[in-house]
Parts: structure tokens; sequence; C-alpha cells
């Protein structure tokens, strides 16, 4: 018999990725879940309508890929960023606690300042810059009140393929293609892995069956200045035009700066390591020669 997953969040990046992912996989039937173009279209703030769903589906597996990551948008309404970010969880967790549903909430690393390249470990103290970290990591609190729940902290980078919306890569890349000049912070780390690899790893990780909290990104920790001109090489063979900029000027929301991962327990429970920016660079290339 086919295990039913649940995805939610289906129409985002990392949505499609996994979606992508789980296609592979011939025991899974794949249900998604979103505002639109998907098996169930819905508010997924309308907790009647979700426990309807929810019920309906009776899944095996739930993954939750839905949030609001723009941190602007967190700060001018602090109660829709809760509802998404934290009481969604909340009636997540409680949904696969009464169907005995397998649950995976996908968190942030945006929990870290001022140590550059240092690699946090998923016991290191958090910090909380803005109102994203907050409610993602209230969400990550929710999750836990269950022990059928796998929460991974992240940092993915990916192709959405919307013109209205461009991700960082795609913006990114375009600016290179285009030789616009753009600028790119040599202060701000993160252990970026794509959205291809952090699928297949998830895979993994459900056979495993892994619970808690769990690191899964790159074993790299890079500047957004050292990973996109090493992007613009491995893509273009070329350097990027760009000037050096800082993160702490950046107008609006307090960012977090120092976003780098510990990989080592997800490592030790999968037994082989994550990959490193090389990889992550080259998975990149494969899947834009592949969309050109």
């Amino acid at each position: 018999m086919k295990m039913k997953v649940l995805l939610l969040g289906a129409n985002g990046m990392l949505g499609k990725s996994l979606y992508k992912a789980l296609s592979y996989i011939t025991n899974m039937d794949i249900v998604t879940v979103a505002r639109n173009n998907a098996d169930y279209t819905l508010d997924l703030l309308d907790d009647a309508k979700l426990k309807d769903c929810f019920e309906s589906v009776k899944p095996d597996i739930c993954i939750n890929s839905a949030a609001i990551v723009n941190l602007s948008l967190c700060e001018e309404n602090h109660k829709l960023a809760y509802d998404t970010n934290a009481r969604l969880c909340s009636s997540l967790t409680d949904l696969s606690k009464n169907c005995n549903t397998y649950y995976i909430q996908i968190s942030t690393d945006h929990y870290y300042a001022g140590d550059g390249r240092k690699k946090h470990d998923e016991n290191y103290p958090v910090i909380f810059c803005n109102e994203y970290a907050r409610t993602k990591y209230a969400g990550e609190k929710f999750a836990e009140l269950y022990n059928k729940s796998l929460i991974l902290r992240t940092n993915i980078v990916g192709f959405k393929g919307n013109d209205e919306s461009k991700t960082f890569l795609e913006w990114a890349i375009e600016s290179i293609i285009s030789n616009s000049e753009i600028t790119l912070f040599n202060d701000f780390f993160t252990s970026s892995i794509s959205t291809d690899m952090f699928a297949n790893v998830l895979m993994d990780a459900i056979q495993h069956r892994l619970t808690g909290v769990y690191n899964l990104a790159s074993s790299t920790v890079a500047s957004k200045e050292e990973f996109i001109v090493e992007l613009s090489k491995k893509l273009f063979n070329r350097l990027p035009l760009y000037n050096q900029g800082s993160v702490n000027l950046l107008g609006g929301a307090k960012r977090a700066n120092s976003l780098g991962l510990d990989v080592k327990r997800i490592e030790n429970a999968l037994g082989y390591s994550m990959p490193d920016l090389e990889q992550v660079l080259y998975s990149i290339r494969k899947e834009y020669q592949g969309m050109n």
C-alpha cells in the first residue's frame, strides 16, 4: 500500500523540489495543498478547512514547507507572521498526533549573528533579530511537542520559475547574464544548499524516520559574495560585475548575519557527508542547464 504524503506549500520554491523528489518514490502518493493549483486549494489558516483536508487524506507523512519568509512583511504584520509561521505548525502538530502522522516542519537558520563563519549546532543558543526568527522558532517549539516530528533548520537556494517574484538565485543569475552591477555582502554567511539536494537528503531522513531538530545544509559556510562569485564562475566562466557591501547597511528589518550550520548530527544519523559548496554549485548548474 502506498504511503500518503500531505505536502503544504507545494507551489513554493522548496515545495516544487520536494514534489519532484517525492514523485520518484513509487510507494508514495503525494497530495498537495496550497492557495491555488493544488489537489486541495485552501487558506492554510482556516482551521476548519485544514482539519477537513487532513482528516480526508489521513496522511502517513505531513511536510510543511509553507511560511512567510519576507522579513519586512513579518515586521509589518506580526499576527500574520505568527499565524503562518507558528500557529499553523501548532495546528498541524495536533492533527498529526491525532492521526499518528509523521510530521516534518521546515524551519530556518535565521537564529545567529555576530560570529562570522561559525558553524552552529542544534543546541547553540538562538537569538531573535526579528519577528521572522521569533515566529519560526515558536513553530519549532510547537512541533517538538509531538514525538513523531522532524524539524529541519536550513538555508535553501533554488529556482521558482515565477516572473512575479524572483528568488535570490534567479535575481543573481539574471544580473550576471545582463552584466548588471550588483552589491554582494561580504559579511553575511550561510550554509546554503540547493533545493534539489535538500529534497534528496530529506527523502533519506524520512526513510530513517528521524525525529527532533536537525540542521540540513551545506557543510561549507560562505559569504553571499563568495557564493555568487563562485556560482558565476561555475555557470558562465567569468566574474560577476559587483561591488562589495555590508548587510548592516540594509534598511528595514534587522537581520541575522552568521547563519552557518553544523551538520555533523544529520551526517552521523544518515551515514554520509552533506554536500560542500562545490557540490551545491554543481547541483545548481545541472538544474539551470536543464531549464535552458
